[in-house]
């Protein structure tokens, strides 16, 4: 329907000339076929850049996730994998709430972010976080010594990883009586103590 009208506003301006007359046939019919030319070849734009349009967006998919811990942590053992099993997001479905283990869909660079909560114990303790890219240690949060106040620990971390490549959070170290915890209620509302998240900041 644009092509007709734009075609039709053409020709009406086509066939006027500026003091009246007409212009003859074949002149008409040349220009009109240039017009139609110019349309046709916008036509093949668009659609060009509609199909590249389509190649960013699937080339970069939607993955992201925010996971949470669902119940206290009580005394780990070194070398407990920690398993976030509630569930905020999880575009791409990328993370495994019941491994606690995050599988990238497509290589690129990703964004991770973990934050750990304690309370307080009065007896000698510490604990130990890490991210384990592959079996590998790739980010490192520590809480020793909280013997009066609840503790709060966060870090963050920028990674490169291939596609089928792992991420999860483990403990590799704890001594003494550690809780990390879990989930709770706060003035009736949600509180996410200790939580893992990430999400693809580029594809390659």
């Amino acid at each position: 329907m644009l092509v007709l009208l734009l075609l039709l506003t053409a020709c009406d301006g086509l066939l006027l000339n500026g003091d009246g007359g007409v212009h003859s046939d074949t002149s008409v019919e040349h220009q009109i076929n240039s017009m139609m030319a110019e349309i046709i070849q916008l036509q093949r734009d668009v659609v060009d850049l509609n199909k590249e349009i389509a190649s960013m967006k699937s080339k970069d998919p939607n993955v992201a996730f925010f996971s949470y811990l669902t119940d206290n942590i009580v005394n780990p053992q070194a070398g407990t994998r920690m398993i976030f099993r509630g569930e905020d997001v999880n575009a791409g479905s990328a993370y495994d709430a019941t491994t606690g283990v995050f599988t990238a869909p497509v290589p690129g660079v990703y964004s991770f972010a973990f934050t750990a909560s304690v309370p307080p114990d009065t007896s000698p303790h510490g604990i130990h976080f890490v991210l384990m890219k592959n079996g590998r240690h790739e980010m490192y949060v520590f809480l020793d010594g909280h013997t009066q106040f609840w503790l709060q620990r966060s870090s963050n971390t920028v990674v490169h990883l291939n596609k089928g490549d792992t991420v999860w959070m483990e403990i590799p170290w704890a001594s003494g009586s550690n809780t990390v915890a879990g989930h709770g209620n706060f003035d009736g509302g949600d509180q996410y103590h200790t939580h893992f998240s990430g999400f693809l900041i580029h594809s390659d």
